[in-house]
């Protein structure tokens, strides 16, 4: 989308007001990431902090809701914030978007939290393909959660399939990632390869 669709979708007249703000679309970008994902972030520590005092910092499907459930929760703040989480399910998808530009936008805890699960997945699984799978997941996951932002936009009548219940959605996205994360490889599909 351009400087232009934007301006005109906010009703805005003032053909350089945009770019008197954020200089092009990277900085409207960079403007929008510092205005949501601290929000996210918050959410992801208060998570994470919970955990660490339970003392299941290294339990798998904690470590996955702490990874999942920010993003989704996010979705209850409104309509601005499920307008970011499709904007940003829509960038994490694109090719360029790779692990390391990844990194410099995640919160130092969804590095831990991350790597933990990354260590976790490298008992059953190659180094490279625990790292495509946690990726996948997280795309994927990320993707299903800008989907149920379309679905809360839309009108009641306009969504054709059956919607669950925000919680019992977002608990099912919860076991979805984890199962998808956890399953171990059938024989010579993923697994470790033998020396």
């Amino acid at each position: 989308m351009s400087l232009r669709e934007i301006r005109i979708a906010a009703g805005q007249r003032n053909s350089s007001a945009l770019q008197f703000h954020f200089t092009n679309r990277a900085g409207l970008l960079l403007a929008l990431v510092d205005r949501h994902m601290p929000q996210i972030f918050a959410i992801q520590e208060q998570l994470y902090g919970e955990l660490v005092a339970t003392g299941r910092e290294d339990d798998l499907a904690a470590l996955v809701e702490v990874m999942v459930r920010p993003t989704a929760e996010y979705l209850r703040q409104g309509a601005s914030a499920r307008a970011w989480v499709r904007i940003s399910a829509e960038r994490l998808a694109r090719p360029e978007t790779g692990p390391a530009r990844m990194a410099g936008h995640v919160h130092p805890v969804g590095i831990e939290v991350g790597t933990r699960v990354h260590r976790h997945l490298t008992t059953f699984l190659d180094d490279d393909v625990a790292l495509d799978r946690l990726l996948s997941v997280l795309v994927a996951t990320h993707h299903l959660c800008a989907d149920r932002s379309r679905v809360e936009e839309a009108s009641p009548d306009a969504t054709g399939r059956p919607q669950l219940p925000f919680d019992r959605w977002l608990a099912n996205l919860v076991d979805m990632a984890i199962g998808a994360l956890s399953i171990t490889p059938a024989p010579g599909r993923g697994g470790r390869r033998r020396a």
